[in-house]
């Protein structure tokens, strides 16, 4: 199945999903985060044929989905254990999967071989590891581990927080997710951790202080510097019922079969 991974933010502006193995999405509140995190995951489903992964600690309209997905109540999660378990899982399945990649042919990758890509959302990975308490070091490790062998597995991250800095998450972690986005106006330690090859966060690009305006930066693109983008609304979207048709849809794609050890 040939698939394009070439995003649109907006009529200008791209990023290459497969050549930044994850996204970065950070914003405050009202800023539109979550709208574009919502934009990126019907894209990746419909353009790239991911199946998902969804972490919602704050159990907010992500976690909703868990009702409308295949396997919901698993592949949708909240509580410290789950997310510990769920990690653990995809882990496992990146790692059987990388045992089958079987050709012998060096540095192709999971859409060579014909497997099925995956999304992980981690929605507020601050309020996540809040109520990590003793589940905080494996989770963290796992999910190092999932950013870093990821993208050629075809198990891409987007991690969405209102401010992450290296006191939530290390910066080892944050600067293998290529695609960084930062939505409305930020403060200058997250602009430096965002983009670190700014020298003078006053040089970047003026972005309004209203929904949907933001800065990406993108190793998929074509350009050195963070670029600004307006978002889509998706405001009049019926969210659960797109999702509930592209995984309908996606499950018919002629994948890999993986049904020996591929768990949920």
């Amino acid at each position: 199945m040939t698939s394009n991974y070439i995003m649109a933010i907006d009529n200008n502006v791209t990023f290459n999903l497969k050549g930044s193995g994850g996204v970065l999405l950070i914003g405050r509140s009202g800023t539109g985060k979550s709208n574009l995190a919502t934009y990126i995951m019907l894209k990746s489903m419909s353009q790239v044929h991911c199946g998902l992964y969804i972490v919602d600690a704050k159990r907010a309209d992500m976690f909703s989905l868990s009702k409308i997905l295949i396997n919901g109540n698993k592949v949708v999660v909240s509580t410290t254990n789950q997310i510990a378990r769920m990690l653990r899982i995809i882990n496992e399945n990146m790692n059987n999967r990388y045992e089958h990649f079987s050709n012998g042919k060096w540095g192709q990758d999971f859409a060579e071989y014909g497997f099925q890509p995956y999304l992980l959302i981690i929605d507020e990975i601050s309020a996540m590891l809040a109520e990590a308490d003793d589940n905080k070091k494996e989770i963290i490790s796992q999910l190092r581990q999932i950013i870093l062998r990821g993208r050629q597995a075809g198990i891409f991250t987007l991690i969405s927080g209102q401010r992450i800095d290296a006191s939530i998450l290390d910066r080892d972690i944050t600067l293998q997710l290529g695609t960084r986005i930062v939505m409305g106006q930020a403060d200058g330690d997250t602009y430096r951790m965002a983009y670190p090859m700014i020298k003078d966060i006053k040089s970047l690009p003026f972005v309004p202080n209203q929904p949907g305006y933001g800065l990406i930066y993108s190793d998929g693109q074509r350009i050195n510097n963070p670029i600004p983008f307006i978002a889509a609304d998706m405001t009049n979207i019926d969210v659960p019922g797109v999702i509930k048709r592209l995984e309908q849809t996606n499950t018919s794609i002629d994948y890999i079969d993986e049904s020996s050890y591929w768990k949920f």
